[in-house]
């Protein structure tokens, strides 16, 4: 393990805050400009912007016929984004008592079913270790098809959050794109360092999509949502974890049969189905618990959800290694 190893980790952290503070500033500026709900906004821009990473480790691990690791990637994340990203997020939000249980919105709860559909569809389609051109375009279709149909969550900005501004729509949706560059760049850094050390100790590819990659690309997340805590939006985080899942299933496991058909390919690695259970039940389990909170948004619940899923990420992680090593 040489001090650049070391170098490349210390920059890509520095570089993700840095990505971070900015897409959020400049997300907010936006929404506001073009009259969207600060959830809508985070879901569609940083949710999406967030999910990058996942993207790009995708593409370059399927076409090295290595798609267990952009399962385990997808898979992972998804879980990471609640158990470690959502619940150390709650650690430092402080609610107010006079605001309490006004997060469970109708657009929370419209995404929250599309999240769960999502999670029931990826049993059939990760059960024979095999996703198919037809699985993917499914889909992909239901994301077009709901969107569709929940186009009026669309331009319905909160008065409080309207705020004045000469703001250019295209120079901010430049300085997003720059922003969300940063963001990457940090990533990218932050995996090669994490990958590197993974090797060293002897890891498998599942294990290293599900541990060491998934935590490493959830990091634009966790980033997004502190500095969503630090403006005190709530509705950001929100849009940024439900919006983030959405697209590492719909985007992430959908162009890995898009690709592996593509190329008429498959991963040199078969999925256990052991695996593939307690990794839909983990997610399950998390996105039921996000929904908790933000039905029951009150200090004390939220602070002791915080501290279960934060430990049960932990029991997670423990098991992944102690098993797979």
């Amino acid at each position: 393990m040489s001090s650049f190893i070391f170098f490349q980790f210390l920059l890509g952290i520095i570089l993700i805050g840095l990505g971070a503070n900015l897409l959020v500033n400049y997300t907010e500026r936006l929404s506001s400009k073009l009259n969207i709900s600060h959830f809508i906004s985070s879901f569609i821009f940083i949710g999406l912007a967030t999910s990058s990473p996942e993207i790009f480790v995708t593409i370059l691990t399927t076409i090295n016929n290595e798609s267990n690791i952009a399962v385990g990637n997808a898979l992972g994340s998804n879980i990471a984004n609640i158990a470690f990203v959502f619940a150390l997020s709650l650690l430092f939000v402080k609610i107010n008592q006079n605001n309490t249980n006004l997060i469970l919105s109708k657009e929370i709860i419209s995404f929250s079913t599309l999240l769960f559909l999502y999670i029931i569809i990826l049993i059939p389609i990760l059960w024979d270790s095999k996703i198919y051109v037809y699985e993917s375009l499914i889909l992909i279709a239901i994301l077009i098809i709901f969107i569709g149909f929940n186009t009026k969550y669309l331009n319905k900005q909160e008065k409080k959050y309207i705020k004045a501004n000469n703001d250019n729509v295209y120079f901010l949706l430049l300085l997003l794109i720059a922003s969300l560059g940063i963001l990457l760049t940090g990533t990218e850094f932050f995996l090669i360092s994490a990958r590197e050390f993974a090797s060293y100790i002897g890891v498998s590819n599942y294990v290293i999509g599900l541990s060491i990659t998934a935590i490493g690309s959830s990091l634009p997340e966790l980033a997004a949502s502190i500095e969503s805590i630090r403006k005190k939006n709530m509705d950001f985080i929100m849009g940024n974890i439900l919006g983030s899942n959405i697209f590492n299933i719909v985007i992430v496991i959908g162009l890995i049969g898009i690709i592996e058909g593509f190329l008429n390919t498959s991963s040199s690695e078969l999925l256990e189905r052991k695996d593939v259970i307690r990794d839909i039940v983990m997610i399950s389990v998390t996105t039921v618990a996000l929904i908790l909170v933000a039905k029951n948004y009150n200090s004390y619940f939220v602070k002791s959800m915080s501290i279960i899923l934060l430990t049960s990420f932990v029991i997670y992680q423990i098991n992944l290694y102690r098993f797979n090593v």
